[in-house]
């Protein structure tokens, strides 16, 4: 997996960076696991103060953007500090990946329901038994 973090209006210390890569990165990693060689995961990770003047309010600003697969997952936060857009972007961004994951599941197992709904057997050729058979002991 690649992973770009870039700053914006706002000096990226390592602290910030070490903080960044436990809360987004790693539980990226964790659901990502299934994820083949041949699949190329690239995580862009954009930390950014909106403005330059205003100090109140939601001033700080953190993106993701995930390419797997061929797809796009993009989740952003904003709020009054760094270190909280970064915990709400962890909960959106794991919101996301576990509906992208389910997507396959759900779309798979929908297939196989229809599947065995359009096969047609005989009457005659139950694949179950059910109540009592009067012939048993015969």
């Amino acid at each position: 997996m690649r992973v770009t973090i870039r700053q914006k209006n706002l000096e990226l210390t390592d602290a910030l960076r070490e903080y960044i890569g436990r809360k987004i990165v790693r539980p990226v990693e964790k659901l990502l696991t299934r994820a083949g060689p041949g699949d190329a995961v690239i995580l862009d990770i954009e930390v950014a103060r909106t403005t330059h003047h205003h100090h109140k309010g939601l001033v700080y600003a953190v993106s993701a953007s995930l390419a797997v697969g061929g797809k796009l997952i993009r989740a952003q936060a904003v709020d009054q500090e760094v270190h909280a857009a970064c915990d709400a972007l962890e909960d959106e961004l794991t919101r996301e990946l576990v509906g992208y994951k389910g997507r396959a599941l759900s779309l798979l197992k929908r297939g196989a329901r229809r599947i065995k709904k359009e096969l047609h057997f005989a009457r005659a050729a139950r694949l179950f038994r059910t109540g009592r058979i009067r012939d048993e002991g015969n």
